[in-house]
Formats: C-alpha cells, sequence, structure tokens
C-alpha cells in the first residue's frame, strides 16, 4: 500500500507593479523555461479538458511524465508561458548543540595533517568538519604586545623571543643547538598579543629536522574553540573534541556546557543525482506539444534540453531565449544572458494545495476554443515585467513506498 508523505507547492499572486519575485528554497531543485521566443504560440485553454491537472487562477499543476514523483507547474506571465518541473522538498529538523571554550593552541601545518589524515575537514584552517561536528578556531588576543615593536630576542644565543622588557633579564646557558641555525627562517614578533617565534612552514620543517616539535619553541597564545554539533549526544560531542585537541598535544577531558537549540532546512524529497533535468524538462514541453497547449519547433525542445540543469529556475536562472553578451539570442538561463536585473531577496512564505493523484491527460477535444491564440511576448525589457507576478516553490515531498 503506497503511503503519501506530502506535497507542498507554492501558489502566491502579487498584484503590485513593481513587485519582482524573491528566490525560493525550492529553485535549487528545480528546472524552468520561459518560452518567450517569437513564433511560440500557447493555447491555455486546452487545460479544460485535461484529467489530473489541478487549475486556479490560470495556475496549472499535475505531476510528472518524466517521473511522478516531480511536480510539474505551467503558467503564463508577463514574459511568457513558464513551464517548471522540481523536485519535491521536505523539511529535515534537527537538534543543535553548541558550546565553546578557550585552549591553549599552536595552529602548525602539522597539526592540520594529523586532523586531516584522522577524517577531519578543514575550510581554511581555521574550521574544521567530521560526521555533524563543527569546530572553529578564532584566536584570543593576548595582552603582551601590540606590534612587532613590543617583542625583543633574549638569551645567550638570542634563542628566546619575549616582550622587549622582559627579554633584557632573561638567562639561559650558553650552549649552541644546532636547531637555533632555523631562527634564520623566522624573526621574532607579535602574534595575536603575544610574543614569539613566528610560524611558517620553511621554520616549523627545519624544527622537525632538528628533532624539535615546533610546538616548544613557538608560543601558542590562546585560542576560542567553538563547537557546533547536529544530532549528537554530549559524550559524543566531547569525544571528538578531545580527538580534535588531541592533534595538537592537548590531553586534557573537556567538560562542556551544552546549549541546545533547534534547526532544519529543506532538503530535496528525491536524490537529484538519480534525475535527468533534460530529459524531465524534455517531457513536459513534448507532453504540452501533443497536447495542442504549446506550438514550437523540436529543435527548440532540443536546445532547451541540452541547456537544462537543476538550479536552473526562479528569477535569477530560468532558462529563456535571451541575448548573450555577442548580441545573437540563445536558450540559455537568465543570469548569462547580457545585462541580467538578478533578485537578490530570499523568500520561504507558503501556501499549501493538493496534488492530483493520477498521470495528466488529455481528453476529447474541445469544440469551441476561444478566438485568437496567445503569443510569445518575445524578450522583455524587465523579465519579472508589470503585472501580476507568481512566486512557485514546491516545498514538501510526496513519495510511495510499501
Amino acid at each position: 500500500m503506497k503511503r503519501v508523505l506530502g506535497f507542498v507547492v507554492l501558489l502566491m499572486f502579487t498584484v503590485s507593479p513593481l513587485v519582482k519575485a524573491c528566490m525560493t528554497p525550492a529553485d535549487s531543485y528545480a528546472v524552468e523555461v520561459v518560452l518567450n521566443k517569437p513564433g511560440i504560440t500557447y493555447e491555455l485553454w486546452r487545460f479544460k479538458v485535461a484529467h489530473y491537472v489541478l487549475s486556479e487562477n490560470g495556475t496549472f499543476v499535475f505531476r510528472s511524465h518524466y517521473d511522478k514523483r516531480l511536480y510539474v507547474i505551467v503558467w503564463n506571465e508577463s514574459d511568457g508561458l513558464h513551464v517548471r518541473v522540481g523536485i519535491p522538498l521536505e523539511w529535515k529538523s534537527y537538534n543543535i548543540s553548541r558550546a565553546a571554550l578557550n585552549a591553549s593552541i599552536l595552529l602548525t601545518s602539522d597539526a592540520v595533517e594529523r586532523l586531516i589524515a584522522d577524517g577531519w575537514k578543514t575550510r581554511d584552517n581555521t574550521t574544521f568538519v567530521r560526521n555533524g561536528v563543527t569546530i572553529a578556531l578564532t584566536p584570543v588576543m593576548g595582552t603582551e604586545c601590540a606590534s612587532d615593536a613590543d617583542c625583543a630576542t633574549g638569551g645567550c644565543s638570542g634563542e628566546v623571543c619575549a616582550p622587549k622588557k622582559e627579554a633584557l633579564e632573561i638567562v639561559t646557558p650558553c650552549v649552541y643547538k644546532p636547531w637555533y641555525d632555523c631562527l634564520s627562517l623566522t624573526s621574532c614578533g607579535c602574534v595575536n598579543g603575544v610574543c614569539t617565534w613566528k610560524p611558517n612552514p620553511a621554520f616549523e620543517s627545519c624544527m622537525r629536522e632538528h628533532g624539535v616539535d615546533p610546538s616548544s619553541v613557538i608560543r601558542a597564545g590562546v585560542m576560542r574553540v567553538d563547537v557546533v554539533a547536529v544530532n549528537k549526544g554530549d559524550v559524543e560531542i566531547e569525544a571528538a573534541l578531545k580527538d580534535f585537541l588531541g592533534a595538537f598535544g592537548i590531553t586534557c577531558d573537556p567538560k562542556l556546557t551544552f546549549v541546545q537549540s533547534i534547526g532544519g532546512e529543506f532538503v530535496p524529497g528525491v536524490d537529484p543525482g538519480a534525475l535527468n533535468a533534460s530529459e524531465a524538462i524534455r517531457a513536459e514541453l513534448e507532453w504540452l506539444i501533443e497536447g495542442g497547449v504549446v506550438k514550437m519547433d523540436d529543435g527548440d525542445v532540443d536546445e532547451i534540453a541540452k541547456t537544462a540543469e537543476w538550479g536552473f529556475a526562479g528569477h535569477n536562472s530560468k532558462i529563456g531565449w535571451y541575448k548573450t553578451e555577442n548580441g545573437s539570442y540563445a536558450w540559455i538561463p537568465y543570469h548569462k544572458s547580457r545585462n541580467p536585473e538578478l533578485i537578490r531577496c530570499f523568500s520561504t512564505r507558503f501556501t499549501v494545495p493538493n496534488l492530483p493523484n493520477g498521470t495528466a491527460y488529455f481528453g476529447p477535444t474541445a469544440t469551441a476554443p476561444p478566438s485568437g491564440s496567445q503569443t510569445s511576448p518575445g524578450e522583455s525589457s524587465g523579465i519579472c515585467g508589470p503585472g501580476v507576478v507568481v512566486l512557485l516553490a514546491l516545498l514538501v515531498a510526496f513519495a510511495g513506498r510499501r
């Protein structure tokens, strides 16, 4: 027995002449084309004899002929007839745990390599992610120095970097060690408010070649360690943090106080990698042509299908007959056209209609079509244009499983 999990489509109509459509979460998982090429005509009255098609205020919604788990929306706007095929989305909620602590951490290339070998993925060597746990490092400014001028070398061989006032009083044994040669590869200066030999790959490599751990010479300073975990228990998070700190030679057992919150996001109900956007939009265009709703050349269908990708939908990226950078016209996504007016806002407002259970098909031909056919207006000066703006996004998956 098949089970319907849920189906949500955004059908929001705005009548203000200056309103333009925002992006929606569903745009990333849909492909949309506006049939604005001169010569393409369409006759929406033929939907009157279509079965399993939801019709509301001139917008038509039905299941995809390519894959019945997908949705199709057809509507007319000032710039032409829009055809959109989308992957349904479902809301995925999760528990978020947050905690923070300060630790003396020396962020060296060695430590980063150890973390990567242990399965952590890094972003700019300051944020690390593994199995739903994200750890971000932020330097906490010390108070020893404000600039390199506040620091100086001390000791018999000048092997110590310290605040200028303290450096003059530092006394060390006058025994020259081979690793002192490495000091020529770095300098004594102020790093995050602490006087230290400045870390760099060449200096650290030289130290290791002489059997010296760079962290014994380079002063770490203090790092703020922010921990964010999704759907993880406290014990599991603390174990991950202990493992993370171990890469820096820190062996303490951190006990954290967690702040809990609830989050979530829209995710595709069907794996986009298992679906072909090109074939999906082709199937609907061919069905609309076969039913007499749209009249256009097969060559145009081929070009649209070749261009189609998931994410080519919504105001910024819908496919249309647009002027290219070299002045010719082609079926391309709007953001690749010449001088596109891109929309930056993001919409999350939704309404919930029903969806027909069967696959759409056309019945007997109507006896009396209305006078005249609608024709593509060609490229408009504003893609949204004045008049009614229709914002469409599918948000909750419908699927059948036994």
